[in-house]
């Protein structure tokens, strides 16, 4: 199974597109990444993004989904709307399930993700993963429950990931729920490019939203806990 990976590059390798290539070869999945974001960033936080050329985007996307079938999508970092209007074009005829994860601020400190782009997009994927921050963001809204209603107008299902909120995730599908896992708060890096890829991942294997979202709040916390200090200050993840 191949999974259609289209997310920013990282320099120090402790979230976007390396970890989602690291995540989806654990899990068995061949990932097909493409860098949708150019980051210039460190542990300690981030100084620029440069939104790769859309026509360059588009080209990479028709030749390979000409030649590659596609089990899953993962869409991660994106800082431009005309970044989404390609995406838009290709991943609204893929049937396999599609998990954006809106990344708004970079773990590592420093706003990198455009707001507008992730709202032309969720409503032609299955799942969005936003943390507390991002979905307040979206939303509009202050509370947890109120945010993750709104945002389920706009989607199919909605989880807004616990590393704000104390490793619960609140799940908002047909029903809403939340799941729990041992919990470990440190300062820490690509959590979550982890979870949605491991969500992605899941799903694509047929398991249910539910199954999937405890599959994939257990595989981060055991990625925290091989944990790598690359520099000076945040840890990052090792899937």
């Amino acid at each position: 199974m191949n999974i259609l990976i289209l997310s920013g590059l990282d320099p120090v390798g402790g979230a976007g597109i390396s970890v989602d290539v690291k995540v989806a070869r654990s899990l068995g999945l061949h990932p097909l990444p493409i860098v949708t974001t150019l980051t210039v960033q460190n542990t300690c936080g981030v100084r620029e993004v440069f939104p790769v050329d859309s026509k360059i985007l588009e080209k990479q996307l028709s030749f390979l989904l000409e030649d590659a079938n596609v089990s899953a999508v993962k869409i991660g970092l994106i800082s431009s709307t005309d970044t989404s209007k390609v995406l838009l074009d290709f991943i609204k005829n893929i049937d396999s399930p599609k998990v954006l994860d809106p990344i708004i601020y970079a773990g590592a400190g420093g706003k990198i993700g455009c707001e507008d782009a992730y709202k032309m997009l969720m409503s032609h994927v299955d799942v969005i993963t936003p943390n507390f921050t991002e979905a307040k963001i979206l939303s509009g809204k202050s509370d947890v429950i109120e945010a993750g209603k709104e945002l389920k107008k706009l989607t199919k299902a909605v989880i807004i990931t616990g590393g704000e909120l104390g490793g619960k995730d609140h799940v908002f599908e047909e029903k809403n729920y939340t799941v729990e896992a041992e919990f470990i708060k440190i300062s820490i890096h690509g959590t979550g490019c982890v979870y949605s890829t491991a969500l992605a991942c899941y799903l694509a294997k047929g398991r249910n939203l539910e199954d999937s979202t405890r599959l994939a709040r257990i595989f981060v916390l055991e990625s925290v806990k091989k944990a790598l200090k690359v520099g000076k200050c945040r840890l990052c993840v090792n899937p």
